[in-house]
C-alpha cells in the first residue's frame, strides 16, 4: 500500500528534486523544506544549501547591478509569499546586533549549484 502511494506521488511530480513551480504562478520556486536557510558566501552571493544533498543547492542571481555582492557579515532576510524561495522575492540584509539595514535586492532566478558554501562557482554568465 505504501509503495503504491509513493509511486503515485513520484508520478505526480511531488517527490521530484530541484526547483518546483509555485501553484497558480509562473514563478519558479525552490521549496523551503528542500534547502537550508540562506547564507551569504564570502564572495557576496546568496547560497541555499540543498537538504539533505548539498548537490541540490542554489545560488540566487539578482536583478540589477546594485546587488551583485552582499555583505558577507550581514544576515539575509528573504520576504517570501509561500512555502518556497521564488523568482521575484525580495532579499534584505541586516547587520546584527545594530540592526542596520542593507540593500534590498530582487531574486531574478535561482541558479542550480552542485557545491558547498565554500566551493568555487562555475561560470554564471549564462542566462537562465
Amino acid at each position: 500500500m505504501a509503495r503504491r502511494y509513493l509511486l503515485r506521488m513520484v508520478a505526480a511530480g511531488a517527490l521530484v528534486a530541484g526547483p518546483l513551480w509555485a501553484k497558480g504562478s509562473d514563478r519558479r520556486c525552490v521549496m523551503q523544506s528542500r534547502v537550508a536557510a540562506p547564507v551569504i558566501r564570502d564572495d557576496g552571493r546568496l547560497y541555499f544549501r540543498g537538504m539533505p544533498d548539498r548537490r541540490q543547492s542554489y545560488i540566487a542571481v539578482f536583478k540589477g547591478e546594485g546587488c551583485i555582492r552582499l555583505n558577507p557579515f550581514a544576515t539575509p532576510i528573504v520576504d517570501t509569499s509561500g512555502a518556497g524561495y521564488c523568482e521575484g522575492d525580495k532579499v534584505r540584509t541586516v547587520i546584527l546586533p545594530s540592526s542596520v539595514p542593507g540593500h534590498a535586492c530582487i531574486i531574478d532566478h535561482l541558479q542550480p549549484f552542485a557545491g558547498d558554501v565554500d566551493d568555487p562557482l562555475p561560470d554564471m554568465s549564462v542566462e537562465k
